[in-house]
């Protein structure tokens, strides 16, 4: 009987489980549907781009050169450790699932840099990406 018992108990922590793990994927999904759903509805005149951040680097879906008075989206996306970006002229603080929205309004070369420290000092300051705003 307690061999029963104890089992009826570990299957109903196993299926407890498995719902909650299923209810935070259709969260995830209703979420990433209503993502979908605002981008596709944003002014098509928005340029998006991706910034991904591993342990000391970003890298960019494409390169950050934007035409003065372009509306900009960047999304950032953690694929190790924890990182923010940000860039004080521009109005920048991004954090990873938030992202930032602003009108490329002053040319120049500006850095983005990571705004949270994430290792050692000199791996830390090394964590810079470009954005040229140009004519």
């Amino acid at each position: 009987m307690k061999k029963f018992s104890l089992f009826l108990l570990i299957m109903g922590a196993i299926l407890f489980g498995l719902a909650a793990c299923g209810g935070a994927e259709e969260e995830a999904s209703t979420k990433d549907e209503a993502k979908t759903a605002e981008t596709s509805t944003a002014a098509s005149d928005v340029e998006e781009y991706t910034i991904t951040a591993t342990n000391w680097d970003f890298t960019s879906d494409k390169e950050l050169t934007i035409k003065k008075g372009t509306k900009v989206k960047i999304n950032l996306v953690n694929e190790e450790g924890m990182h923010t970006i940000s860039n004080e002229e521009l109005g920048i603080d991004l954090k990873a699932d938030a992202p930032s929205e602003f009108t490329a309004e002053s040319t120049g070369e500006y850095e983005l840099i990571c705004s949270t420290i994430c290792g050692a000092t000199d791996d830390h300051e090394a964590m810079k990406i470009s954005l040229k705003i140009i004519d």
